[in-house]
Order: structure tokens, then C-alpha cells, then sequence
């Protein structure tokens, strides 16, 4: 499939054959990678994006930045454990 806008490159999503090639071979290793049901980081993000409306840092330089995220980070996991617990 070729590009809009330029017509001078093909874009194709996987190597030809690959699959019959390499198929059960490479399931079975990524299975033993990283087991039958990967965990996905980016629930976590959406949640303080969206849900709690970070969406810049209120501070400035790096050391700042970093505590602030590690605050927000905090309070994210706080969160969970009080959502967790039997009286949440």
C-alpha cells in the first residue's frame, strides 16, 4: 500500500510469511516472555489524565517535577488501596 502524499515509498505492516514461518515458534517464546495475559500500564495514565485532570506539572525543573510526580503517583496508589479495602 503506498502512502498519501508520497508515492515513492511502500509501507507494509509485517515481512511476508512470517507468520508460517516463525508462527508457533514465536507465540510460544512471547508466551514464555511475558506470560498469557500481559499487563498494560496505560490504564494508570488515562486515570490521571482524564479522570483526575493532570495534564501539565504546576512546577518547574526537573528535581521539582519529579516530586511532583511522585506525589501524584502516590495519591494514585492511595487511591486504589482505599478503594480495595472493605471499608472503601
Amino acid at each position: 500500500m503506498s502512502t498519501p502524499g508520497r508515492c515513492d515509498r511502500l509501507v507494509g505492516l509485517y515481512p511476508t510469511g512470517w507468520r508460517e514461518r516463525y508462527g508457533d515458534e514465536l507465540t510460544a517464546l512471547l508466551e514464555d516472555t511475558y506470560g498469557e495475559e500481559p499487563m498494560a500500564i496505560e490504564p494508570v495514565f488515562g486515570n490521571i489524565k482524564g479522570n483526575r485532570g493532570y495534564r501539565r506539572f504546576a512546577r518547574r525543573g526537573l528535581s521539582a517535577v519529579n516530586s511532583e510526580w511522585r506525589l501524584i503517583c502516590a495519591t494514585h496508589n492511595l487511591m486504589k488501596l482505599w478503594r480495595m479495602s472493605p471499608a472503601g
